[in-house]
């Protein structure tokens, strides 16, 4: 793809550096698209290929090779390691080269992610820079002087994931503004109907959307077997459905053979559900009866709002589970995204919202059950996700302050 600039129109560069900030991303791009056509949008992944670039029609100016850590290269040294094993310096090379080739040619770029991804752009691409800082909140911790330095140095404008972080930015004297949490435009809903249960409970499991997924579901599907059969010794007649919501780069083949020796089999969908984003489904045969767990793509929204608890090991699906007033319980994943740091970095972010539990099945499963037992405990839960994340919109306003900035 060319970087020679088209005079005639606006640039707008969308750089992120996370799948979940690739996300963010492309649901601005979607609304910048809407609210101002003529601007010419380029998307700029620094992790994974940009995939949610390609699915809004935004192009994918450069993709990067996948990582080991998947992405996560900062989170021990055994995962920086692997990565430059794999070619990190490389890729950030290609990367660098990438930006200085764009300098000058675009008119504002839009950095999604990290101070890391906000450096690399203010460094080498140099020109005006709106920064949506998804990987800080004074919930969780502020941001140190030395990033703070940063933002005041490279940013026409900052966009925080939320208010309490926006006022404490302007507090030091940072262009700081909160106009709505992105991460909860990129949800869409189409028919929830679908996957509801109107005699039972909807359980939706959220194993991540990176290679641990696989490892991650082996757990969930032992919590969902634990409550099963927990239910049963109670005699709660209840029915449960259980959905998981898989990631786009996964799929649903890999999965049975990874959990087939745990006793699941894989059992195709019909053409009606195939159509609908059902994958297949696993079943397993207990004594008490047949249990099923239906995997679905392509459906998250539908989903979230047709559940009634998430049990998720995910980054931004857990928050936008709480977003949408879902209670979620949530353990220490196997791979190197969903740790227990990070684990207990997104219960401090949402607060009541989440339920830390130990990576135990019996645990997971009594609270579940009573959780399911208790309309008014998940009631308490969803209004604190709520507050936490904020009202969808966030994507349409940005999109018209850059409009206006631009005009």
């Amino acid at each position: 793809m060319s970087t020679v600039r088209n005079e005639e129109r606006r640039r707008v560069l969308l750089l992120s550096n996370g799948h979940g900030e690739d996300e963010i991303a492309a649901v601005l791009g979607e609304q910048l698209a809407q609210v101002a056509p003529e601007f010419e949008l380029l998307g700029f992944p620094l992790v994974g290929t940009g995939r949610a670039y390609a699915a809004k029609g935004i192009p994918v100016l450069m993709g990067a090779g996948p990582l080991p850590s998947g992405g996560f290269t900062r989170n021990s040294l055994g995962n920086f390691l692997r990565d430059v094993k794999a070619g990190l310096f490389r890729q950030i090379g290609a990367q660098v080269n990438m930006l200085r080739q764009l300098r000058g040619s675009v008119d504002l770029a839009v950095c999604a992610g990290d101070v890391y991804l906000l450096t690399l752009a203010g460094l080498f691409l140099k020109e005006p820079i709106f920064f949506l800082p998804t990987a800080k909140s004074d919930y969780i911790a502020a941001h140190l002087w030395i990033e703070r330095r940063i933002m005041r140095r490279f940013c026409r404008q900052i966009f925080p994931r939320d208010a309490r972080t926006a006022a404490s930015l302007a507090r030091h004297g940072l262009p700081a503004e909160f106009v709505g949490n992105l991460m909860m435009d990129g949800l869409t809903l189409t028919n929830p109907a679908a996957f509801q249960e109107k005699a039972g409970r909807v359980i939706l499991l959220l194993p991540g959307s990176r290679e641990e997924a696989y490892a991650n579901m082996r757990d969930l599907t032992a919590a969902v077997l634990a409550l099963e059969e927990l239910a049963a010794g109670q005699g709660v007649e209840e029915r449960r459905r259980y959905f998981v919501a898989l990631a786009g780069g996964l799929n649903f083949q890999e999965l049975s053979k990874r959990l087939g020796p745990d006793g699941w089999l894989a059992a195709e969908p019909a053409a009606q559900e195939l159509e609908g984003g059902v994958r297949g489904h696993l079943d397993r045969e207990e004594a008490w009866g047949r249990l099923r767990i239906t995997i679905v793509q392509g459906r998250f929204g539908d989903l979230l709002a047709a559940c009634d608890l998430v049990i998720g090991l995910a980054g931004t699906g857990n928050e936008q589970a709480a977003g949408m007033g879902k209670p979620v319980l949530t353990f220490p994943g196997r791979g190197a995204q969903f740790t227990r740091v990070f684990a207990e970095r997104q219960k401090r972010l949402l607060g009541d919202a989440v339920c830390l539990l130990p990576r135990a099945p019996e645990v997971v499963a009594k609270t579940a059950l009573a959780l399911l037992c208790d309309p008014a405990a998940r009631e308490r839960m969803g209004r604190c996700g709520r507050q936490r994340m904020g009202e969808p919109g966030g994507a349409r306003k940005l999109a018209l302050r850059i409009k206006e900035y631009l005009a």
